[in-house]
């Protein structure tokens, strides 16, 4: 992994979850899909363009290294290609909210899921501050399934 980087602004608790998972800077691994959106956007810098340094809240992401566009020369990330970077991102974070929260998902009762969440957040680095919004998050992508008949909550209980 190379030491330059590209600077995104994220959502605080996206932010937060990212740098705890991945560090500061965030070197995702080798092979993974984020690297994959990053090797494909990176490109040189544009001429008569000034290179990006880090403002307040933005997150540094190591670029990977590559032989077909190796980081000393292609360190450079356009507006668009951020923003795939940070949809690739936020679907990282689903997947890990998800598959971590999944059997309260199938909990036909949904109590506790409040507090389970809150715990989610605070083993992920997520402030207080930001627990309602991935609770809402949550909520809003269990809901989008079930409008599209996509139950994924169990109904029937367990025997004991």
């Amino acid at each position: 992994m190379s030491q330059f980087c590209i600077y995104v602004k994220l959502k605080p608790y996206l932010a937060e979850w990212l740098v705890n998972s991945l560090g500061e800077p965030v070197r995702f691994p080798d092979n993974s899909n984020e690297n994959a959106v990053i090797r494909t956007f990176i490109r040189q810098l544009p001429p008569g363009t000034v290179p990006e340094v880090k403002e307040e809240g933005d997150i540094a992401i190591a670029i990977p290294d590559s032989r077909a566009k190796p980081p000393m020369r292609y360190n450079y990330m356009g507006e668009r290609g951020k923003k795939a970077l940070k949809e690739a991102i936020e679907d990282l974070f689903i997947q890990n909210l998800w598959t971590e929260m999944a059997h309260f998902a199938l909990s036909s009762t949904g109590k506790g899921v409040n507090s389970y969440i809150a715990a989610w957040c605070e083993m992920h680095g997520i402030s207080l501050d930001h627990v309602e919004t991935v609770r809402q998050k949550y909520f809003r992508l269990r809901k989008a399934y079930t409008e599209n008949n996509i139950e994924l909550r169990n109904f029937s209980r367990e025997k004991k």
